[in-house]
């Protein structure tokens, strides 16, 4: 992550990997794609083997491509204090023309926090994690991995912003959803049962209160910690009407809450 612009009005953040990684994968894993593929052709009268080669090589072509693309963007934080506004923006190298972003008020960030991720190769990677108000859900910004710029991108943007940097993640507010899950679920029940009784129970009361926006926001919630994979499109789709709703309850921070889960989801962060 680096500082672009930093100053009493302005803070710009840009973050993107290294092109040397997506060379790698161009030199190595395409062409030998392409060679699995052409030696499928080739075997083609030895019926299973030309078929095994072919659909190896296109799953290996499919899967480098998709690297490729998604390790290309570009992402930028614009924190503007003039304009009471973060804007956050996801643009592709091979795509200039298109551009995925959400703007919202610098207010409703309560704080940040910095996490750590374990990969599957079993190291450790830690970013930052800005904090939403009122229902204290996380989300996290695009960084190296490593603690040390983790938490100097936090601290930059907590003296910016004015707002806590909780060193201490024990210290920081709890998501209403985990106080829920705590104070709720019964013994022996996990939370994955829990929040399964939670979206019937939920689902129930928005046929009784169909234009109740908390019942659509706590439901696209629940759907997506549910299983993100299954019900995002349906957590989505609760989250954009709980938008719409508070944005007719002229409830403009609540209404930019629910955009910005909808962008979280819908990009799958």
């Amino acid at each position: 992550m680096k500082i672009i612009e930093q100053n009493q009005h302005r803070l710009i953040l840009r973050f993107q990997k290294s092109l040397w990684g997506v060379l790698l994968i161009s030199i190595t894993l395409i062409p030998f794609g392409l060679f699995l593929c052409l030696l499928g052709l080739v075997l083609q009268r030895a019926d299973y083997p030309g078929i095994i080669a072919v659909v190896s090589g296109c799953v290996m072509l499919v899967i480098s491509l998709y690297t490729i693309i998604k390790d290309t963007e570009i992402t930028t934080y614009t924190f503007d204090k003039p304009k009471n506004s973060i804007l956050w923006e996801r643009q592709n190298r091979f795509k200039i023309l298109q551009t995925k972003s959400v703007e919202f008020p610098c207010h409703l960030i309560s704080g940040i926090e910095v996490e750590d991720f374990s990969s599957s190769e079993g190291g450790i990677s830690f970013y930052p994690r800005l904090i939403l108000p009122s229902i204290y859900w996380r989300f996290y910004l695009k960084s190296n991995g490593s603690y040390e710029s983790a938490v100097s991108i936090a601290k930059t943007i907590a003296q910016f912003l004015d707002i806590p940097y909780f060193a201490n993640k024990s210290e920081a507010p709890t998501s209403t959803l985990n106080i829920k899950i705590m104070a709720n679920r019964e013994p022996g029940q996990s939370s994955w049962q829990y929040l399964e009784n939670q979206v019937e129970l939920l689902r129930q009361q928005l046929e009784h209160h169909p234009n109740d926006p908390d019942i659509h926001q706590d439901l696209g919630i629940s759907l997506y910690y549910l299983n993100r994979c299954i019900h995002r499109k349906e957590a989505v789709t609760h989250l954009q009407q709980a938008e719409r709703l508070f944005e007719s309850r002229e409830d403009s921070d609540r209404a930019a809450i629910a955009r910005v889960m909808t962008a979280l989801l819908t990009w799958n962060y």
